[in-house]
């Protein structure tokens, strides 16, 4: 039987109130034109990640030349082969992330949603094509019975339904619970990611393309894209609404 605490159901008035209320833009509060994204006022002034290693998305200096490697990269390349994110993980990009995961602010995955359909469209399929499936971060099955849904999958659905591209939600399962990665280095990241992940069921795909909400080490998503490698995958690419600069 289902168990639908407050958590699930504060999640479910607050895709009610979206279908009903005109949207408006998350950072300003200002109805939208088009009713469904950030206002183009609050997006121009958001972090924008223009500079950033090509294989991980690491935000870079401004003045390095797009599409370099960042020294990490250089050093051990990481199992996913690609990356992609919309924003640096600083400023309002923190507030609206935090407020989509911890807030039950629901209504943001839509607007973050079509931004990513945006970098979906100007940085992944052009280089890399449709993969054959979206793979939304798993959640481990207690988390997600508390919070009530699974942020990652929720900004994925703009883009998957505009393309109609599959989103995977049982093949793969977060089969170990973690610590919150909140407060680790890089080394107890990955350490605390190690195993967490497995497989439900057969993976028939040769391109998967793994969806985030933040990557900040990348410790999560590289464990995720080592499982898939080990288990057939030819290719893993990860995109995310916003990467964490090294600090």
């Amino acid at each position: 039987m289902l168990s639908f605490g407050p958590e699930r159901i504060k999640a479910t008035a607050e895709r009610l109130l979206d279908s009903l209320f005109p949207r408006r833009c998350p950072v300003c509060q200002r109805t939208t034109a088009s009713g469904t994204s950030l206002c183009s006022a609050c997006y121009n002034a958001l972090p924008h990640n223009l500079s950033a290693c090509r294989q991980c998305a690491l935000p870079l200096a401004d003045d390095a030349m797009h599409g370099n490697l960042c020294g990490r990269c250089i050093r051990k390349q990481p199992f996913y082969d690609y990356a992609a994110s919309l924003f640096r993980y600083e400023g309002e990009v923190i507030s609206l992330v935090h407020q989509l995961k911890f807030s039950q602010k629901i209504g943001h995955s839509r607007p973050l949603g079509e931004l990513l359909c945006k970098l979906y469209g100007q940085q992944v399929f052009p280089q890399y094509g449709h993969p054959d499936c979206l793979l939304p971060v798993p959640l481990h099955p207690l988390r997600l019975r508390w919070r009530g849904y699974n942020q990652s999958t929720e900004i994925v659905r703009v883009l998957a339904k505009r393309h109609e591209l599959l989103i995977e939600q049982e093949a793969v399962i977060r089969q170990r619970k973690t610590v919150s990665q909140t407060g680790l280095d890089a080394s107890a990241r990955q350490k605390n990611m190690r195993s967490a992940f497995g497989l439900a069921g057969k993976l028939g795909y040769r391109h998967v393309l793994i969806i985030d909400d933040v990557v900040t080490t990348g410790a999560t998503v590289n464990e995720l894209a080592r499982l898939l490698k080990r288990n057939g995958v030819q290719q893993v690419g990860v995109m995310s609404i916003a990467r964490a600069p090294i600090k």
